[in-house]
């Protein structure tokens, strides 16, 4: 039976960049919520209205997208925690029990 093996410390790094990595993602995103230009800006061009209305639709894509990237590497960092506690919660259990003999 092979013996698994865990550098905690690894697996540290990983969340915490998983973590600093959705926060970025999250700070992106909210630069492009609620953005809707006048159609003006794009002059008085008869598809200045379309424009205006596919800029704002791109928008508000973007802005969930980086919401939902966000929100996924959340879950990764939940899970990478739950790993770790997980060893840690075993590797306690495990020398407890050399302690009862």
């Amino acid at each position: 039976m092979a013996v698994a093996k865990f550098n905690a410390e690894a697996m540290e790094q990983c969340r915490s960049t998983v973590s600093t990595q959705a926060g970025q993602f999250g700070a992106v995103g909210d630069g492009f919520s609620g953005h809707y230009p006048d159609s003006d800006i794009f002059g008085k061009l008869a598809s200045s209205g379309g424009l205006s209305a596919a800029a704002s639709e791109l928008d508000g894509k973007a802005g969930a997208e980086f919401a939902a990237a966000e929100s996924v590497l959340g879950k990764v960092e939940r899970a990478i925690d739950a790993v770790q506690q997980s060893v840690v919660d075993v590797e306690t259990a495990n020398a407890g029990s050399f302690r009862a003999v």
